[in-house]
């Protein structure tokens, strides 16, 4: 979305917005007169910081064109220049390079400074101040935030967002412009605001650097104070017992209440400094020109190294800054990725940024591991949701599913059961399932039993994260779970949660009642029986089909009329293949559903379940042909041999895997029970009724004719009676 299609407020900014050829990466900046944000440049690949704010009703003079270009055209070694300043769908904007390093109030807060990095500090800022005054402008919002410092420790003035020129400051200003504790009572009061109010605000700043905070610690502003009262800066040496006596009475003027007692200068100000600590700039290293502004090698690697340190020191939750992290990202090249990578790869998948490429950079499974672990110990619902989807697509990581260790799981689940997302618990609970294996036994103690409580109210919930849940304690075999779901007062959805459960798992936990077993049998039972109804139709459809045209197809060819093209002949065969098929098909029906809906359960008794069922349909269906169109009621084991026969091979056909693999088998045990059937027969029986086949043949034709005749009959039962995939995945 790019942000300057519609008009703008501060809080619509949002991190990967586009603001122009800008991509905003994070807010690194907030204050009364606006935010700043980090961006990436994405024509030159440059990162520069960006100071939003809303215009007003009443348009200052800041619209001013001249005012504008002076602003921009300022080149300083101590001033960040401004590359664009503009207005854009109701915000003012200010474009500058970005400084890593912070700002001095966060270098004044870390640790006190020396007096020496007190004046260095001071003598470049007054140099800064200086030369935006001979430029005719006054800043009116100096404090020590709006000082920043880069790696180098080289200082920029910055932030002109209430910058005016002096030929237009003689007008009053509005109340509350600049920061309160650094403002001086002039522009409190709105009067008349010139360079010396810089200078009131420059030693505010000078009292915060030696005594490390705002007078009367920010609680009391002076300029406010000073509109009512004769009131004076703090005594510094009340914090720091070690300052010159001088420095007081330097302070209290630089901070008078009176602009015209003030310093004219900022050099001024620097000179008495100087005096009092008995230095000069040229003791103090203050060069007039500072490096080139920018990121090189070693910035990256101070901020690397720092960042590692921090990294370890916290236990994996010290954080550059998507800011920082896009610079070193951007300069990847150059980095020891042996030294960086896991801490790399944890910024990574912490800001969503490149995590695909920084996952694949660390090679060894173990390590990705080690950080992917680090990272759900924060239990942050975007960070969480990144590390599962890249554990879940990492092969090398699913070659060892040991590895994921009890901590690792309780940091998810802690995530996902306290998460009001649906979606990514239902992903986590998911991604549980799929990266550990299942437990072995029903165990009360499995993990924390708060979280195993919460799992089996979420697995309750008439949800698809309700039956993942309830799929995960399954998986987990927590017992404790399962208790809490049989506590439930709901019937049906606890039937429906322990029917989950028990698919899952394959069984349930010793304490569940034996009348709930059997519900949930009876449940399980026809819940597979019912699913995919469409499946179920249309392979009985088949099943029936192929056997009435083989049976058919039986019938006719040996039909004992000589003409093939006869209507009684048509009629017949076509009444036998209709009649005997629908029931012959069955059986392969039956056979298949117990087979491939209860996959489940335990193979043997699946094959012995299926097979009975299988034959017992086929021996229906052929004594039905014998009787009902042959006449001559069956004798014999051959008929149930043979259905015996070719109902195993379907119930044995339904562990495969191959399709054309279960259609050959099944072909090849229709054809050897049909010929098989026959041909004992005609050697072995002692009369024609004797030892009846499962289909007849006239006693004068050869094999050649028999083998063809049943290799129809196998063919078209077995290709269409495989069909259609009965198996189901359990939802």
């Amino acid at each position: 979305m790019a942000v300057d299609s519609v008009a703008l407020s501060l809080n619509s900014l949002s991190p990967g917005s586009l603001f122009k050829q800008y991509k905003l990466l994070e807010r690194i900046g907030v204050g009364g007169q606006g935010v700043v944000w980090s961006a990436l440049d994405q024509g030159d690949n440059l990162i520069y910081a960006i100071k939003f704010s809303e215009i007003s009703e009443v348009v200052d003079d800041i619209r001013d064109e001249h005012h504008l270009d002076e602003l921009v055209k300022l080149r300083h070694d101590y001033i960040l220049p401004l590359t664009e300043y503009g207005f854009d769908n109701g915000l003012r904007f200010t474009v500058s390079p970005y400084i890593p390093g912070g700002t001095l109030t966060e270098k004044i807060k870390a640790s006190p400074l020396s007096s020496d990095e007190i004046l260095r500090y001071g003598a470049k800022i007054s140099s800064a101040l200086d030369y935006l005054h001979s430029q005719e402008i006054i800043h009116r919002d100096l404090k020590s935030s709006n000082i920043l410092l880069d790696l180098r420790q080289n200082i920029f003035l910055a932030d002109f967002g209430l910058a005016r020129l002096v030929t237009t400051s003689t007008l009053a200003f509005h109340t509350g412009h600049g920061t309160p504790p650094y403002a001086p009572p002039e522009q409190v009061l709105s009067k008349a605001i010139t360079p010396r109010s810089d200078i009131f605000s420059f030693g505010i700043m000078l009292y915060e650097m030696f005594t490390g905070q705002l007078p009367w610690g920010g609680k009391k502003q002076l300029g406010m104070e000073q509109t009512h009262s004769k009131q004076e800066i703090p005594d510094p040496r009340e914090f720091n017992e070690n300052l010159p006596d001088q420095l007081v009475d330097v302070l209290k003027r630089v901070t008078s209440a009176d602009p015209q007692l003030r310093p004219r200068s900022a050099n001024e100000v620097m000179k008495m400094l100087y005096y009092i600590f008995k230095t000069s700039p040229e003791n103090l290293s203050v060069s007039t020109e500072q490096d080139k502004l920018g990121i090189d090698n070693d910035d990256i690697e101070e901020m690397l190294s720092y960042g590692l340190e921090r990294w370890h020191a916290t236990n994996g939750t010290y954080n550059l800054g998507l800011t920082k992290f896009t610079l070193i990202d951007m300069g990847r090249e150059k980095i020891n990725l042996q030294v960086y990578s896991r801490f790399m790869l944890s910024q990574a998948l912490t800001y969503g940024s490149n995590d695909d490429q920084w996952w694949s950079i660390v090679d060894n499974p173990r390590e990705r591991l080690v950080v992917a672990t680090e990272l759900l110990h924060k239990k942050n619902e975007s960070i969480t949701a990144r590390v599962i989807n890249h554990l879940l697509n990492d092969t090398e990581f699913r070659l060892f599913p040991d590895e994921m260790t009890e901590n690792m799981v309780t940091s998810l689940l802690e995530t996902g059961t306290n998460s009001d997302n649906l979606f990514l618990r239902q992903q986590i609970f998911d991604g549980i399932r799929i990266l550990t294996q299942p437990g072995n036994e029903w165990n009360r103690a499995s993990l924390k039993t708060d979280l195993m409580k919460q799992l089996g109210i979420q697995a309750l919930e008439d949800s698809e994260a309700g039956d993942t849940a309830a799929e995960l304690i399954g998986h987990l075999r927590s017992s404790f779970a399962v208790q809490v779901i049989l506590d439930h007062p709901d019937e049906e959805r606890k039937l429906a949660t322990l029917l989950l459960i028990q698919q899952t798992a394959g069984s349930l936990p010793s304490f569940v009642q034996g009348e709930i077993r059997l519900r949930l049998s009876m449940e399980s039972i026809m819940h597979r029986l019912i699913q995919q109804p469409v499946n179920l139709i249309g392979a009985y459809m088949l099943a029936f089909l192929g056997s009435a045209l083989g049976i058919g197809m039986q019938a006719y060819l040996t039909y004992r009329l000589p003409d093939y093209i006869d209507i009684t002949r048509i009629s017949s065969s076509l009444e036998q293949g209709l009649i005997v098929g629908s029931v012959f098909g069955l059986g392969i029906f039956m056979d298949r559903v117990i087979m491939e809906r209860f996959q489940i359960s335990n193979t043997f008794l699946r094959v012995i379940l299926g097979t009975i069922s299988g034959w017992m349909g086929m021996n229906i269906a052929l004594f039905i042909f014998h009787v009902l169109f042959l006449k001559t009621p069956p004798m014999g084991v051959l008929i149930t041999a043979g259905c015996m026969l070719i109902a195993l091979t379907f119930s044995i056909n339904s562990l495969l895997k191959s399709l054309i693999l279960r259609m050959i088998l099944s072909a090849t045990s229709i054809f050897t029970a049909i010929t098989g059937t026959w041909l004992i027969h005609a050697n072995f029986a002692a009369s024609s009724v004797e030892l009846t086949p499962l289909f007849r043949y006239d006693y004068a034709w050869s094999l050649t004719q028999i083998s063809t005749t049943a290799l129809w009959v196998a063919a078209f039962i077995s290709i269409l009676g495989n069909l259609i995939n009965l198996s189901v995945v359990d939802e």
